[in-house]
């Protein structure tokens, strides 16, 4: 920073590809700071560094940066200046600040050059200060990149460049730049491991009138898949020529793109002889409307992924007082890799007992992890899976022994927003902020609220975490359309003492129509029996026991031809009536 006269650095956590789990040689922030979660931007100036995130990582962070100089800025919090406020507070007039373009997007980098300019501040875009400081750099993979059959997919790379040529037609455009991994997988039939949990594969695409390319390493992929490729029009170069080939792009080209999606990187190389046109990337809103094939192969998934949650639920009964959090984790993992179809887990497993559970994203290690004693103590786990069939991310919290009335009325009120988010029915068109405020009602009431939105997209045999569908406070401008794959997750944290989360994953199916235009409702996918020693049935209304009543039915009748004579007195057991 001295050398090159800069005096604030931003590390943003992202990679070239607008990555929330971005690639392991761009862990930069994890590598300098210690702090280990999916959200935040470290911020080092000459005198001192600090780190942003939110609610959902305020403990972890605070735990993770101890000792480290770096201050926490717990955003969203009361008085918490965002980033370019603070810097501004802390830089004097005329003060440079650098920042890895290719790690941010390019709404955010526009965003901030705004607000720094009324500061005389200088954004700088292109500095890369990691790659000379950071030896031993992870590199990206080499494993092979294999292909999803039609079968698998429910349509053919041909329909879905059929359809991203429609979009570009409808919009006026005729060329689209692609960084996002999960999109680029999407569109091309591809899946790799080149990061944890997420089966994507490191990557580009330029797609225009004269050519459709996919910037990656072509020693990874067979020569049928780039037989298959090249037969639907598809063709790859080295991934390092990516920026080169957007400018080289003809002055006739007319751009499509979403300044949320595309990074500053790609953005910067864009020609000044292009026209660009700003909307909606195409392929995000395709990929996030699921085909019948990737709905009914998911809810094959969520019946395995069913199984092995009630076979963890049952031994968790039988090792309680002889196991801790990390083994209870490996114990659920174990039990989903007994079935056909595992791949891997969606996301590390977060096992959290007694008040590690108030920690939102906690991580046990060898160092932290509790012992699960008997007694009046919560166990949240908060798990999924990358199944052959699809994506699964559930959350149960069980009671380890007889409840307080304090943790059933708390264990309550977050499952009846849960259950009133999966009864919505509303008109086409609405938000997910809209509906968000149904998995609150019950807690507000009660003086009670929780710090994360309601519910995230999930992708298919993709990310557990997909935009641009989302149920959040924030109003962000994404109705909930038939076809989306949305959690459904509240929750009430009590620092110090426990934490409780209810998840499922929501499908959004079509209703019916009127006059007053198409309705919607959600169909609730994922399977497996809540806690009845922690429902306070008389917190729950008639309508609510009988939604309880059905679901669990529902998912006995599916799960019961999967299981064992002694799982099926098990499940039965508890899934029981209420009444």
């Amino acid at each position: 920073m001295s050398n090159m006269d800069i005096d604030a650095y931003i590390v943003t956590g992202s990679d070239p590809h607008g990555s929330q789990y971005p690639l392991p040689s761009w862990h930069a922030r994890e590598w300098i700071s210690g702090f280990t979660g999916s959200t935040g931007m470290l911020v080092i100036t000459q005198v001192a560094a600090g780190l942003w995130t939110d609610f959902r990582y305020w403990t972890q962070a605070s735990e993770e940066l101890a000792g480290r100089g770096i201050a926490l800025h717990r955003e969203g919090d009361v008085g918490v200046l965002p980033i370019h406020e603070w810097l501004t507070k802390e830089l004097t007039h005329g003060a440079r600040v650098g920042v890895d373009g290719r790690t941010l997007s390019g709404k955010t980098a526009t965003e901030w050059e705004e607000r720094f300019r009324d500061s005389s501040i200088t954004l700088l875009m292109d500095v890369d200060l990691i790659s000379g400081i950071w030896p031993g750099r992870p590199k990206r993979s080499s494993s092979p990149v294999y292909e999803l059959s039609d079968v698998e997919a429910g349509e053919s790379r041909s329909s879905r460049l059929k359809r991203l040529h429609q979009w570009l037609k409808n919009s006026n455009a005729d060329t689209w730049v692609c960084v996002a991994l999960d999109s680029l997988s999407w569109l091309l039939n591809v899946r790799g491991d080149d990061v944890l949990y997420n089966p994507v594969v490191a990557g580009f695409f330029v797609y225009s009138p004269q050519s459709a390319i996919w910037y990656t390493d072509e020693k990874r992929l067979s020569q049928p898949l780039i037989k298959s490729l090249n037969a639907d029009g598809v063709h790859t170069a080295p991934y390092e020529d990516f920026f080169c080939g957007i400018e080289a792009l003809p002055s006739s080209s007319q751009i499509l793109v979403d300044m949320e999606t595309i990074t500053q990187g790609a953005f910067s190389h864009i020609p000044s002889h292009v026209t660009i046109r700003t909307g909606k990337d195409p392929v995000l809103w395709m990929k996030a409307r699921k085909n019948p094939t990737e709905i009914q192969r998911t809810r094959i998934a969520m019946e395995k992924d069913g199984v092995a949650v009630v076979r963890f639920l049952m031994d968790l009964e039988t090792k309680i007082n002889s196991i801790d959090e990390l083994e209870a984790a490996s114990l659920l993992r174990a039990r989903r890799s007994e079935i056909s179809g595992f791949m891997s887990e969606s996301f590390a497993t977060i096992a959290a007992f007694g008040p590690h559970g108030a920690i939102c994203h906690y991580q046990a290690s060898p160092q932290s992890a509790l012992s699960l004693e008997s007694g009046a103590n919560l166990f949240l786990i908060d798990s999924g899976a990358q199944w052959e069939e699809g994506t699964t991310d559930i959350t149960r919290t069980v009671i380890l022994g007889e409840a307080t009335q304090r943790q059933k009325s708390d264990y309550t009120l977050a499952l009846k927003g849960h259950i009133a988010l999966a009864r919505a029915k509303f008109p086409h068109g609405t938000r997910g902020y809209q509906l968000d405020t149904l998995a609150r009602v019950a807690l507000w009431e009660a003086g009670i609220d929780f710090g994360h939105g309601a519910g995230h997209g999930v992708g298919h045999r993709l990310s557990v975490h997909e935009g641009p569908q989302k149920f959040s406070p924030a109003p962000v401008d994404v109705a909930i359309d038939p076809g989306m794959i949305i959690s459904n997750e509240p929750g009430v944290y009590r620092e110090g003492e426990w934490g409780i989360r209810i998840e499922n994953l929501l499908l959004c199916r079509e209703d019916y129509t009127n006059q007053f235009g198409t309705f919607l409702f959600f169909e609730t996918l994922t399977l497996a029996p809540y806690d009845r020693k922690l429902i306070a049935i008389e917190l729950l209304s008639k309508e609510e026991i009988t939604w309880i009543d059905n679901y669990h039915a529902e998912l006995y009748r599916r799960l019961e031809p999967m299981l064992e004579s002694m799982e099926i007195s098990w499940l039965k057991n508890r899934t029981s009536a209420l009444q």
